[in-house]
């Protein structure tokens, strides 16, 4: 063994002592093998993301990586960072599993996989100056990746140049030294050169963390994971290494892979390897997997009735009235019913549908005004609410905008369009009743400009393929 002191010795016996104890419990049942490795994907996933400051909170990691599920008002980006870094453990194992020379090609293709997909980043320039650079996969720095310490002063990497030749030399120590030395040690030593190399834009921690691992799963052991909360130690050890003492640094990796060894033994005898903080994780794990504004939403009341139909649903009927303005004029008559329409929802057949009243013949060529301005309507959209709704009820309301005596055709069929407005206890929904395009609100969100062109574009396009072919078929039976 090396020339280090009895404390490193010492460590590095006991996880030699723990390995063995592992084999001797060989074979592990697949179902124990997977629930080890699970936890440690989890948590690894999580802190090594975290330490590069990813904001998703253990659940939230979980909730995405387990069920898919992204947490509301977090960045896309810290979703991919965890959805890159996981599917790079993956490769790690089949790496294992390959029992191949590790190669810069894998490094790189490794690197592709963490990083997902380019974006811009902050950065320094050489003489420490706030800057910004565009962060490509899989290749190696095109630009000094210096940083400025807490004590202001510049930490330099290896240059632009010396990456390439530094990388080579890296792969080729790593080689001449894996049949000989610790590989606990050999793990640790790879990890900071690789850092003092720091051969890409962006995660080198994560992909030298994931390096080192590999190099310790090769030799038949568990990976060891930094914890969020373990970062400044972390970061102080990697400083002393830079200065060419690097026990310290050694000592800490051991004692979080002998972490990884106790967690493994109790798998793998079938003790329970949760921690005391896992209801913790748990909690945040169920609660992850629903958006801020579903936990938030509000029930229907009818204020939040009122409020949808008066201040998010005139956008949609100002648009809609400039267009119908261009489809009027085609026909001689152009009328707006609004039918009041009541749903029971614990009814599957037809005869849950009961209309309660309608109103006819109203002015085709400016609905919006009158949505908004007429107090008649404002008082009888209220009275409808109080007299029907109901937690077990669904409200509709149709704007039905019927056109008929075609100028150019009057044997033309009558041709209508429909504007929905479905009430459900925490959300409604406005469609056009005929092809799949719906806007789904919450109570008190007000409907998007884009949501409105989008839909106003979708409820035209229908309307207009009913008018061609209606138009087509009158056509027809008249020659």
């Amino acid at each position: 063994m090396e020339n280090y002191s009895e404390e490193t010795q010492a460590l590095l016996q006991r996880i030699d002592a723990m390995k063995l104890e592992i084999d001797a419990l060989r074979p592990i049942k697949p179902e124990q093998e997977a629930r080890i490795f699970q936890k440690f994907r989890l948590d690894w996933n999580y802190n090594s993301n975290s330490i590069e400051g990813n904001k998703l909170t253990y659940g939230e990691t979980a909730a995405f990586l387990m069920e898919g599920l992204t947490a509301k008002g977090k960045p896309l980006k810290d979703h991919l960072d965890i959805k890159g870094h996981n599917e790079a453990i993956d490769f790690l194992l089949a790496l294992q599993r390959k029992d191949s020379e590790l190669t810069e090609a894998d490094i790189r293709a490794l690197h592709t996989m963490i990083l997902v997909e380019p974006y811009q980043n902050e950065a320094q320039t050489a003489e420490g100056h706030p800057t910004t650079k565009t962060i490509r996969l899989g290749e190696y720095k095109s630009s000094p990746n210096h940083v400025k310490t807490a004590t202001g002063a510049i930490h330099y990497y290896a240059s632009v140049e010396d990456t390439p030749i530094m990388m080579r030399e890296l792969i080729e120590w790593y080689r001449e030294n894996r049949d000989t030395m610790h590989p606990l040690v050999l793990s640790t030593l790879f990890h900071h050169r690789f850092v003092g190399i720091h051969p890409f834009d962006d995660g080198n921690g994560r992909m030298t963390r994931l390096l080192s691992n590999l190099i310790l799963m090769r030799s038949g052991f568990p990976p060891l994971i930094i914890r969020q909360d373990e970062k400044s130690e972390y970061y102080g050890v990697l400083s002393q290494a830079d200065v060419g003492v690097t026990e310290p640094l050694i000592q800490h990796f051991a004692e979080r892979l002998i972490r990884s060894l106790e967690t493994y033994i109790k798998g793998a005898k079938g003790e329970d390897i949760s921690e005391p903080t896992d209801i913790d994780k748990e909690i945040a794990l169920f609660v992850a997997g629903f958006s801020e504004e579903e936990i938030k939403k509000e029930a229907i009341s009818e204020d939040n009735f009122v409020t949808a139909l008066m201040q998010s649903f005139p956008p949609l009927l100002y648009a809609f009235s400039k267009q119908e303005g261009k489809i009027n004029s085609l026909f001689f008559d152009n009328i707006i019913k609004v039918r009041f329409v009541v749903k029971n929802l614990k009814d599957d057949s037809d005869t849950a549908w009961s209309s309660i009243s309608e109103l006819s013949s109203l002015p085709a060529s400016d609905i919006w005004t009158y949505w908004m301005h007429n107090n008649t309507f404002l008082e009888r959209i209220i009275k409808y609410y109080r007299d029907n709704y109901t937690v077990n009820r669904m409200l509709r309301i149709v704007v039905l905008s019927e056109h008929s005596a075609f100028k150019a055709n009057a044997a033309m069929e009558t041709v209508n369009g429909y504007i929905v407005l479905d009430f459900y206890r925490g959300e409604y929904k406005i469609h056009n009743a005929v092809n799949e395009f719906y806007i789904t609100k919450y109570y008190k969100d007000k409907i998007k400009d884009e949501e409105v062109t989008e839909f106003i574009s979708s409820y035209f396009k229908t309307l207009m393929e009913s008018i061609t072919n209606s138009y087509r078929n009158a056509t027809k039976a008249k020659e």
